[in-house]
């Protein structure tokens, strides 16, 4: 049976990022509404830890990602190679945040040591190295991801404006108690600066990994 042909970015992307923006305006409504927390998460930053959230849709995405691509005949050359390098990137990043963890560049605030957080140029400048390992590994994966990434967290961006203006309770517009020194006036480019930096990165990051995982584990089951 020939493989089916290979799906272009936009349809690949679409029903992912429409159910993404879904989940995103349901958790809204939830906190609005004081739904069940334990769904919706708390009014509080972070959110509480939801069971309705997006990040781990970046898990379930990326895998899905990685198998339609494959069985168009767009995965990468050798997805065992692809799927060591992905790793290799993680390993940069992580890696490389508790080398500067340990050296005292870097820190992020917590609840017994409140304050600022330094070394964030550290934090995002190894993410977009480990971001170029991830484009090495199999750039259409990665530019997927991108694009994914980009439209799962713009409606964040416009929710949490749009929140402010409301002035409603919601775990969009709050900043962690310990993270001291923060201006009012300055608080929504502190709220959203990590969606336009930070979770489209780690988007192409782990994303990237599960869908060369995708393309390994969908190139084996049909070698069987």
């Amino acid at each position: 049976m020939p493989p089916a042909a290979a799906p272009s970015t936009l349809s690949l992307v679409v029903v992912p990022a429409v159910l993404t923006l879904i989940i995103s305006g349901l958790r809204l409504a939830g906190q609005i509404n004081e739904w069940n927390p334990t769904v919706f998460g708390r009014a509080e930053a972070g959110g509480g830890g939801a069971l309705l959230g997006i990040s781990w849709l970046i898990f379930v995405f990326g895998l899905w990602f990685g198998i339609r691509l494959q069985r168009g005949g767009a995965g990468p050359r050798s997805p065992a190679r692809a799927f060591g390098i992905s790793l290799f990137a993680l390993a940069v990043v992580f890696g490389g945040m508790a080398v500067l963890s340990n050296m005292d560049l870097m820190s992020l605030p917590d609840e017994q040591h409140p304050g600022q957080p330094r070394g964030l140029q550290w934090i995002l400048g190894l993410m977009g190295v480990g971001c170029l390992i991830m484009f090495a590994a199999w750039g259409r994966a990665a530019l997927v991801l991108l694009v994914y990434g980009l439209l799962a967290r713009i409606p964040v961006v416009l929710i949490t404006w749009f929140a402010m203006g409301k002035d409603w309770n919601t775990h969009y517009t709050k900043i962690p108690p310990f993270f001291t020194g923060i201006e009012d006036a300055d608080r929504l480019s502190f709220l959203i600066m990590p969606q336009i930096t930070f979770w489209p990165m780690l988007t192409i990051l782990f994303g990237t990994a599960m869908a060369c995982l995708g393309a390994l584990l969908f190139r084996k089951r049909a070698a069987a």
